[in-house]
């Protein structure tokens, strides 16, 4: 049709009018952004899915913790709450004396001056302290 304006009667056969190269990187232009906002859709999607999932196993996580283990996860967050008001930063975590585990959220075991995250800790510093005397 650009080539042969006058050679067939294009209104009467419905022809549409020319692609101008204009029009043809209008339209090229189009596709890219229609295929950019799918791209981002479906990511913003898979973003969503994601923290769904997350979402999910926090819950589940969180539904097999005991009474006791939300007890003190409740008290570690007010903790940290508590800290984060003040400006300070937990630097003065007390650890495990034998393993160096955060006691943090935990009921540590106390041996004379020590703490302990489990009694199995607790046991092999004993066992080593008697091996030393």
């Amino acid at each position: 049709m650009v080539d042969h304006p006058d050679k067939y009667d294009y209104s009467r056969a419905k022809v549409p009018g020319p692609l101008t190269k204009e029009m043809e990187a209008k339209k090229l232009e189009k596709k890219r952004a229609q295929k950019a906002q799918r791209k981002q859709r479906e990511q913003a999607q898979r973003e969503q899915q994601q923290r769904w999932e997350q979402e999910q196993e926090k819950k589940q996580w969180f539904a097999a913790l005991s009474d006791r283990e939300k007890r003190a996860l409740a008290a570690e967050r007010r903790l940290a709450a508590q800290l984060q008001d003040t400006g300070t930063t937990l630097t003065n975590i007390s650890r495990c004396w034998q393993c160096g585990e955060s006691l943090v959220g935990r009921i540590p075991f106390h041996y004379l001056d020590f703490s302990f995250c489990s009694t199995a800790c607790l046991q092999t510093h004993r066992r080593a302290q008697a091996g030393r005397t």
